[in-house]
């Protein structure tokens, strides 16, 4: 690994490069998203619009519509949200 800093070569479990001193990981730990936690998240989100229509189906036919209206935007909303993820994830390499 080298030190974003300087550029010398240092240890991949270095945490302040030895050359110039600068922090080269976090004190806590790498920052990286949490994938699992994100998808998990977002299913959760659009399911509960799905729960809301078959409660709500035959005694609020307005509200389930819209609930399951919501539903379908929601669904909308996180694929054109993984589609824009994916071509920016792309474009940075």
């Amino acid at each position: 690994m080298f030190c974003r800093n300087c550029g010398e070569q240092i240890s991949e479990h270095a945490e302040i490069c030895i050359h110039c001193g600068v922090r080269v990981k976090n004190a806590v730990g790498d920052d990286k998203p949490n994938w699992g936690i994100n998808i998990i998240t977002l299913c959760c989100v659009p399911l509960v619009g799905l729960i809301m229509y078959f409660i709500w189906k035959n005694e609020k036919p307005v509200a389930a519509k819209s609930a399951l209206t919501f539903f379908f935007i929601s669904i909308g909303v996180i694929v054109l949200f993984y589609i824009v993820m994916f071509i920016i994830g792309l474009a940075s390499q």
